[in-house]
């Protein structure tokens, strides 16, 4: 009976498709760390729905009305805490992914387009991210809008869309709120369904120290090996949440500059502490250099011992961006918007 249901459901949701043999490294943290990564943009997805019940896009209530959830809604902070950590536990997995990537060469042919859909999540992330941290309303979010705010005039036209005179009587936030509810998830969702499609089309990339090939498995086996995988993301994100509550001020003051941005953001706090113009032009200079990977490194060599100058590259960033961000958050501020 059981069989004959599960071949019923397999014949009409067309599980079968599931049945296709990929690598067996497949089932190890490093070579699971995209789906881990996906698994924390979930939690964040269906938090956020949650998240968005209690909170009102108007630059008068949005503090307050998440210091109402956090305070007077049960387990309020609760839900808040998973949305905060699902944020930070995927930028760290997102970052390890993208790492490994460059560690086993596997943007080289043919997988170009697959690295350049990559960095477009990452930067989607990162705006998620940045749109969260301005969408809490406090004085940290106040002083992030104002340095985007600065940055977005420095680009003249281009910049527009992303001011207060772009709509006139409608308030910044709320347009933020938007994109951060809708417009991003929704080109995210597309994104990573695209990311996935060619990660099935040019099958998962070989280990690169292996010149002989690695046995398969059915994938419905690394299925199961990523529902664990999640499942341990998920409980760390719960401990997280449990033990430590997220930052949320007051109310911002406005024409005050006192907070230090996020970890994430921090480098480039201290950037903009040496020059700062770099806040307009690092970022475009990092995505290009990322971007432009795949195209410049034309050695099929994928072996990392055989890859001196790629690891030599990987190294420097690594360090420069812990450095960063360490002297980011000891550093004092030298100027103000």
């Amino acid at each position: 009976m059981a069989n004959g249901l599960s071949k019923i459901l397999r014949d009409r949701l067309g599980l079968q498709l599931l049945e296709y043999d990929i690598p067996e490294h497949a089932n190890s943290i490093k070579y699971s760390l995209g789906g881990m990564t996906l698994s924390a943009f979930t939690v964040l997805v269906l938090s956020g729905i949650l998240l968005a019940q209690f909170f009102v896009p108007d630059p008068e209530r949005a503090n307050r009305s998440l210091h109402y959830l956090v305070d007077q809604v049960y387990l309020g902070w609760f839900l808040r805490g998973i949305h905060f950590w699902a944020a930070e536990v995927l930028t760290v997995t997102m970052t390890l992914h993208v790492i490994r990537v460059f560690f086993t060469a596997s943007y080289k042919n043919p997988r170009e387009i697959n690295w350049l859909i990559g960095i477009g999540l990452m930067l989607l992330m990162v705006t998620l991210l940045f749109t969260g941290t301005v969408i809490k309303w406090d004085q940290e979010a106040y002083e992030a809008l104002a340095h985007f705010l600065w940055v977005a005039e420095q680009i003249g036209v281009f910049g527009l869309p992303l001011t207060e005179a772009f709509a006139p009587g409608v308030p910044l936030l709320n347009r933020i709120y938007m994109a951060h509810i809708s417009l991003l998830p929704i080109i995210t969702l597309l994104m990573v369904g695209l990311h996935l499609f060619y990660v099935k089309f040019h099958k998962l990339s070989p280990l690169p120290e292996a010149q002989e090939k690695s046995n398969d498995m059915p994938f419905t086996r690394h299925m199961a090996y990523l529902q664990r995988a999640g499942a341990g993301v998920f409980l760390l994100i719960c401990l997280l949440a449990l033990t430590i509550a997220p930052p949320l001020g007051e109310e911002p003051v406005l024409g005050l500059e006192v907070t230090k941005p996020p970890w994430q953001f921090v480098w480039i706090f201290a950037l903009e502490n040496l020059w700062v113009p770099s806040l307009v032009i690092a970022p475009p200079l990092i995505i290009l250099f990322l971007a432009a990977i795949p195209f410049v490194d034309q050695n099929k060599e994928r072996y990392w011992k055989k890859r001196p100058l790629a690891m030599t590259v990987l190294v420097g960033f690594i360090l420069l961006f812990t450095c960063l961000i360490i002297w980011g958050k000891i550093t004092t501020m030298t100027h103000s918007m």
